[in-house]
């Protein structure tokens, strides 16, 4: 039978082992670690580059053509978010938030990330896309976000023909007889204190020259 003396050193050894072993583990993660957060750094900081060198640039050119729209940028724990909101208005009756977020994605790559987001969502439209971009390639960057702008602009666009939409801001053309959104008329009389909207020129004249003196006023600003 082995002696307690024995025993106890053999526990002492194996605990001694184990402190070792943790001791090597600790020093593992703490390269890591510092390797993982200066890469974090770097990317972070390559990613601010590229926000401000080519999303921004291209989000503020998209914003100047709307006067309901902002743009911020917000530095969060992962990335970039820049974004331009769109605010509810009688020609676009929708709020809208476009983001582009850069974030990164590996040791020589970014992530794109876009996301649409429209309220009420009355329509299917693309709500988000991502791509994985090196470090380097600004031009793929840059021709990514403009291929996400353009399509923003499709489903943006859109709200200002959609009949679920518009449907507030239906009004007749008295001499057609055509629904149209008001907001997007070819064009409008007044007379006597009434708004008459046309469809197009052409029923614009032939009310002028036909029908004023036949419609009643009440049929000017008539909502479907």
């Amino acid at each position: 039978m082995g002696s307690l003396t024995a025993l106890e050193e053999r526990i002492t050894e194996k605990l001694a082992q184990h402190k070792k072993q943790l001791a090597v583990k600790q020093q593992q993660l703490d390269q890591t670690m510092k390797e993982l957060l200066e890469q974090r750094e770097r990317l972070s900081a390559v990613a601010e580059s590229r926000v401000e060198a080519i999303i921004m640039p291209r989000l503020e050119r998209l914003a100047r053509q709307f006067q309901n729209a902002e743009i911020e940028v917000v530095h969060t724990d992962e990335g970039f978010i820049s974004t331009c909101r769109f605010a509810h208005t009688p020609q676009f009756p929708a709020t809208v938030r476009l983001s582009i977020e850069l974030l990164p994605a590996s040791s020589d790559q970014l992530t794109a990330r876009y996301d649409l987001s429209i309220l009420p969502a009355l329509m299917e439209y693309s709500q988000n896309a991502e791509k994985n971009i090196q470090l380097g390639d600004e031009e793929s960057l840059a021709a990514w976000v403009e291929d996400r702008v353009l399509a923003f602009l499709d489903d943006y666009l859109r709200l200002e023909t959609h009949p679920l939409y518009q449907k507030d801001n239906l009004v007749v053309d008295v001499v057609c007889g055509m629904h149209i959104s008001f907001v997007s008329a070819a064009t409008t009389l007044e007379r006597n204190g009434y708004t008459y909207y046309f469809c197009s020129e052409h029923c614009r004249d032939l009310f002028l020259e036909k029908f004023e003196d036949l419609i009643p006023h009440q049929e000017a600003e008539k909502k479907v």
